[in-house]
């Protein structure tokens, strides 16, 4: 027994210097191994172990150090903070880069407004890697919502799934709150679904991390389990299902179909179960396994009060200064953060520029990478709900393309030009005039139009006078 204590004593030596000592690391990899693992078990005695087994040494001691920089670099401005955040995380403190990863990172752009660097998802994931191989649950979230979000021009469905897995496992992830992250989770439950991810398909997993998602009010779950129910797999409808049943929010058969009562359930559960989100969650963006990220009133490591979701602000921005922000955002990542924050707590102007920022139809320069079916779901909404004629074209013209991850779909390109037409939008019946369309969309609204007793003739691929006539008619200027 004394041998096997002997044994693990000098392991445990080995890890601690591993971590802690540049120095040591070059011996090990120079000398004999030998001689430094007797090395390893003198020092013992007198290098008394500030971390876990197998934990970065330092990490505790350094994190609210650490901490404090980044707000001072982030929200402050200090350049002097950042270069010594930085150098922290060059000379391979993991609680350092795990902040830097934060600074870089474009989710928390809005957060960190005064960011002395410009963001970059690539940098970030270089500076997460380490921390989140080694159980950072900050660092693993932030690998995990850069892989798995389309529109942040990383995307990496497998490896995401491993780091959001591991983050989702992470019980110091459950102790600290990092788990009321709700766009995180969103992203996670789409591992157990998608065959292509590398997770064995779960549609209960899936649906039950949805479900939670829908009670904190996030806008993405609740649009989607809504709007877009109707287009999930039959057996992920009926693990819905099963679990509004369970919270007693639906009482009909577990069936997988998509039917008035199933929205119903999730309308209430999204209106009754608040559930506190902060943007971009609770805790602390890079915080190691010590909690010290987490800020409140009390002492470290204890979670932020609860914060009600995310409501549309009682004065929104003018036009013209969302206008301004759009046109912003394209290549600045705060304003792109504040645009989707802002389309995300309601806002309907945001949410159809924010709309347009996504879509595979905008071949202008962005920062943002294209997400079409993100882009769907606003203008859809907004084509149907809110009776936006803007929406309605934007939507057609996306459908006409596809792109993004959205399959090109004509008959919807139809059915939008329709609703655009019907909402009075003379921008669709212009590109109408233009002739710009793709392979089977005029058969398709010629076919609506007919439908409609406003087409007269045979139903052909191709634009022609009687086409646009029986669009002029149904938008009421023949």
């Amino acid at each position: 027994m004394s041998g096997v204590l002997i044994g693990t004593d000098r392991l445990r030596a080995h890890a601690t210097l591993w971590y802690a000592d540049a120095r040591y690391r070059l011996a090990w990899l120079v000398l004999p191994q030998a001689a430094v693992a007797l090395l390893a078990g003198l020092a013992l005695a007198l290098l008394k172990p500030a971390g876990e087994w197998g934990k970065p040494a330092d990490s505790k001691e350094n994190e609210k150090l650490y901490l404090d920089l980044l707000d001072k670099a982030g929200k402050d401005g200090d350049r002097a903070a950042f270069e010594k955040l930085k150098a922290g995380a060059e000379a391979g403190d993991v609680s350092a880069r795990s902040f830097m990863g934060a600074l870089y990172n474009p989710e928390w752009a809005a957060l960190y407004a005064k960011n002395p660097v410009k963001p970059d998802a690539a940098k970030a994931l270089t500076y997460y890697q380490k921390p989140a191989d080694l159980g950072f649950p900050g660092a693993q979230r932030g690998m995990t919502e850069l892989l798995l979000n389309r529109g942040r021009g990383q995307y990496d469905l497998k490896r995401g799934c491993r780091y959001g897995l591991a983050f989702h496992a992470n019980p110091v992830a459950a102790r600290n709150a990092y788990l009321d992250s709700w766009s995180t989770l969103y992203w996670i439950a789409g591992c157990y679904t998608d065959a292509e991810s590398g997770v064995p398909r779960d549609p209960q997993k899936a649906a039950d991390l949805y479900m939670d998602t829908v009670a904190a009010k996030l806008p993405l779950a609740v649009t989607t389990f809504t709007d877009e129910l109707g287009r999930q797999p039959p057996d992920l409808v009926a693990a819905i299902q099963r679990n509004l049943a369970k919270r007693g929010f639906y009482t009909g058969p577990a069936d997988g179909s998509a039917t008035p009562q199933t929205r119903a359930a999730v309308q209430a559960l999204a209106g009754r179960a608040a559930g506190p989100q902060t943007n971009p969650g609770t805790g602390n963006p890079g915080a190691g396994n010590s909690g010290a990220g987490n800020s409140g009133p009390g002492k470290p490591g204890t979670p932020p009060p609860a914060t009600p979701p995310a409501t549309p602000p009682a004065s929104a921005p003018s036009v013209e200064a969302l206008m301004a922000l759009f046109k912003s955002a394209t290549t600045n990542a705060a304003d792109e953060a504040k645009l989707r924050s802002l389309a995300e707590s309601g806002v309907s102007v945001a949410q159809y520029l924010y709309a347009l920022l996504l879509s595979p139809a905008n071949t202008e320069q962005r920062i943002t990478a294209p997400d079409g079916l993100l882009a769907r779901r606003y203008l859809e909404r907004l084509a149907g709900e809110a009776s936006f004629a803007p929406a309605a074209a934007s939507a057609a013209f996306l459908f006409d393309i596809g792109g993004a991850g959205l399959q090109r779909d004509p008959g919807k390109a139809a059915d939008m030009t329709i609703r655009a037409l019907e909402l009075k939008s003379t921008e669709i019946l212009q590109n109408l005039e233009q002739d710009k369309w793709g392979v089977g969309f005029w058969a398709a609204l010629q076919q609506r139009l007919a439908d409609r007793n406003l087409y007269q003739g045979r139903v052909v691929d191709q634009r022609n006078d009687r086409t646009i006539q029986a669009a002029r008619r149904l938008l009421g200027n023949p």
